[in-house]
């Protein structure tokens, strides 16, 4: 089994559709398509399926719509970032790079770091 190849998150297909239309192409170069699918999946909760046709086949389509709004609604969010992209008007700044990574074990993890599910004791 391959992760990549035998799993996908469906709201990446909804994503892509969203960003597939007219508006989105002909307005955003490819840098910039690719820049909104990233934003707007991250606002995203994922729905990890195997096949497409046996999840839409036991999805009640008033869940389909509102994934379908979901990602409608995250794209435009993301959207917003990229038309006032701060990147444009930066000068030739030199980016700080950390030559060693440093992480404290002892500080406590943040929400989304933390297992969803605990081990049974």
């Amino acid at each position: 089994m391959q992760i990549s190849v035998d799993v996908h998150n469906y709201m990446e297909t909804l994503v892509g559709q969203v960003l597939a239309q007219p508006e989105y192409i002909e307005n955003f170069d490819h840098e910039q398509l690719a820049d909104l699918a990233c934003l707007a999946l991250s606002q995203l909760r994922p729905v990890y399926i195997r096949h497409d046709i046996d999840f839409l086949s036991a999805l009640p389509e008033k869940r389909l719509v509102t994934l379908k709004r979901y990602a409608a609604i995250a794209v435009e969010a993301a959207e917003t970032m990229i038309v006032d992209d701060r990147r444009k008007n930066r000068k030739d700044e030199v980016p700080v790079v950390f030559s060693k990574q440093v992480f404290d074990d002892d500080i406590e993890l943040e929400w989304f770091e933390k297992p969803l599910l605990q081990k049974a004791k």
